[in-house]
């Protein structure tokens, strides 16, 4: 092997006495006729259950939040559950459902024990979009990559869509109900009040009011949700994370670590789409398009038929869901790593958007 670069991930620095982080990597090999080959990787290690729980308890100890439960009691069984063995199994026993939107794996490590993983992902082909790892916006997006990425999501949507027992049986998936979502209401109440105290100029009365409410109803609406479709999730449906590989003249969608994988609603990650990715001071109109554009490009996939004003009633609920959940600690992340620098406007956006849902304040 011949190490060409180095790159380590913020996270993981620190965390775990096994090799960590993102690796480039050039491999020299010998084809069957003998002929001299070489191929470009990326090495990803990712450390184990432990550390990662650490970055995260690390992360709320900067901000001041103290919690009587553990992190551990609180997550199990959530998105942010085994990430890194979730990605793994993906990668190695998943890679035909997901074609072409994983990047191609040449080798899978897995330390169950442990969830200590190793992989080598082959790099997209010359001509691919690549953006910067940490720009969270859509600045240097071709206006084709919208679509692009509306029906590549709803591709990976409509194969899994209520037919998920397969990842259910690897014992690395979760289903996200009201039980898991419950069992960490005492961190979503301690995110809105870090949100109040260190997002004051985001954080309007209205904002306020709509997040506290949500959190004091979450068992009635997430009631509703364990009763709706469900399939694979992608759950980090940010524009740092999306790539766009170059094929026969076109470009595919290509979407790079899955550690938030879940089973839950699709409309989550289209959610979570929309309000990283539509502009500032975006009108219903704009939202409307891009929403039926998705709802669209999964009826053609899906077996399961969803009622139009259920689908709507859905893609609020995992709004919801964002709202108490993952934007908050991505405020976090912002606010001690300077990583996520445009989660409070996809806070903001969350806001808007249900607003226009819902029409309340």
């Amino acid at each position: 092997m011949e190490h060409v670069a180095k790159w380590s991930n913020f996270k993981y620095k620190g965390t775990s006495n096994k090799i960590v982080g993102v690796y480039p990597y050039r491999i020299g090999y010998n084809d069957k006729n003998g002929e001299s080959r070489t191929i470009d990787v990326m090495v990803k290690a990712k450390p184990d259950q432990e550390s990662i729980l650490r970055v995260y308890q690390g992360l709320l100890d900067r901000c001041g939040i103290k919690l009587e439960s553990s992190l551990s009691d609180l997550l199990r069984n959530s998105d942010y559950w085994t990430p890194n063995l979730k990605e793994a199994v993906l990668f190695k026993d998943f890679e035909r459902d997901l074609t072409p939107y994983l990047p191609r794996s040449i080798g899978v490590y897995m330390e169950a024990s442990s969830s200590y993983t190793l992989r080598l992902e082959e790099t997209l082909p010359i001509g691919s979009v690549i953006l910067d790892p940490d720009d969270d916006t859509t600045k240097q997006w071709a206006p084709a990559f919208f679509p692009i990425t509306l029906a590549g999501l709803a591709e990976v949507h409509g194969r899994f869509l209520n037919n998920y027992q397969p990842l259910l049986d690897t014992g690395y998936f979760f289903v996200c109900d009201t039980k898991v979502m419950g069992q960490a209401r005492e961190l979503w109440q301690a995110f809105l009040e870090m949100l109040q105290e260190s997002y004051g100029g985001v954080m309007a009365p209205e904002f306020v009011r709509r997040h506290q409410r949500i959190l004091s109803t979450l068992p009635d609406w997430y009631a509703q949700v364990d009763k709706q479709p469900k399939t694979l999730l992608y759950g980090d449906v940010n524009p740092q994370n999306l790539a766009f590989a170059k094929t026969e003249g076109r470009f595919e969608l290509s979407i790079f670590d899955w550690e938030r994988a879940v089973i839950s609603m699709p409309q989550r990650d289209l959610a979570e789409f929309l309000i990283y990715t539509l502009p500032d001071g975006f009108t219903n109109e704009e939202a409307i398009e891009r929403i039926e554009a998705y709802q669209g490009a999964l009826s053609k996939k899906a077996a399961v038929e969803m009622d139009k004003d259920v689908f709507y009633q859905g893609l609020v609920w995992m709004l919801y869901d964002l709202m108490i959940n993952r934007l908050p600690l991505m405020m976090i992340v912002n606010k001690v790593a300077g990583k996520r620098r445009h989660s409070a406007n996809a806070y903001a956006n969350a806001h808007l958007l249900l607003s226009y849902l819902t029409r309340d304040i």
